[in-house]
């Protein structure tokens, strides 16, 4: 009886969540972007400014969500997100954790896939914020450099998509090339989610038998001076294969299921 209730509960406090998201993507940066303009005349002002708004919206959606039932987490390393110019990457195993990396650090950027520009729940965030898109191309990582060099704490996925459930990480080459072109260390994020939910085969209302429980662990700077002795092409295959090593043993180590 009690398992029952406590599903039914779940399955309408996570629909509700994720109304809530989507009302608050489309109002919030509506009502917020007038009067960041108008209070703020500088540019980059006005993109900090942006960034720390979201920041602390979606921290208190976290809370709200931890307040509702829907699910917990523990973050280990958390003042190591707090510093500027960062450059985070971490494994994609579920549909929120970017939402978690951005409720964690104070003045986010992150590059982001360019359909999202057309998701009316993100649209707004996006525009008003400035992030990175994958679309830009050859300028991606020059605009990458300018905003670390800007104090940003740039989030990257390395595996460019969310993780296949039951398969080995695969990680792209770009973030490498980004930390590599820009001589900026690594901040790992290893992120942990149990049970397996929204998952590319999960819709929101496929709720977990229980409640669904975020770990994020922030590991010490990878540096990637030691690269340098080798050809960029190969220094980014290096690198990579070394990320995804890295990530891979962390979330065997941590006995968890890669999710996504």
């Amino acid at each position: 009886m009690f398992n029952s209730i406590n599903y039914y509960w779940r399955l309408c406090a996570t629909g509700f969540s994720f109304a809530l998201f989507g009302i608050g993507g489309v109002l919030i940066p509506l009502l917020a972007s007038p009067w960041i303009k108008l209070t703020s005349r500088s540019p980059i002002v006005r993109q900090r400014r942006a960034r720390l708004l979201i920041h602390r919206t979606f921290r208190l959606y976290i809370h709200t969500l931890r307040f509702l039932g829907v699910l917990s987490w523990q973050i280990s390393g958390e003042t190591l997100l707090q510093r500027p110019g960062l450059l985070v990457l971490a494994n994609h195993p579920c549909l929120i954790d970017v939402v978690f990396l951005i409720a964690f650090i104070p003045n986010p950027d992150c590059i982001v896939k360019g359909r999202l520009l057309t998701n009316p729940a993100m649209r707004g965030y996006l525009r008003l914020t400035g992030f990175l898109t994958n679309d830009s191309g050859a300028e991606l990582v020059e605009a990458a450099g300018k905003s670390l060099a800007a104090g940003s704490a740039l989030i990257i996925f390395p595996e460019g998509t969310r993780s296949q459930p039951g398969a080995g990480l695969k990680f792209q080459r770009g973030a490498a090339n980004v930390a590599l072109r820009t001589g900026t260390a690594v901040t790992p994020v290893t992120i942990l989610c149990e049970p397996l939910t929204l998952t590319k085969k999960h819709r929101w209302y496929h709720i977990p038998p229980r409640k669904l429980h975020m770990t994020l662990r922030v590991g010490q700077d990878i540096a990637v001076s030691t690269y340098d002795r080798q050809t960029p092409a190969l220094a980014a295959r290096q690198l990579t294969q070394d990320l995804q090593d890295y990530f891979t043993e962390e979330i065997r180590a941590n006995d968890k299921p890669i999710c996504n």
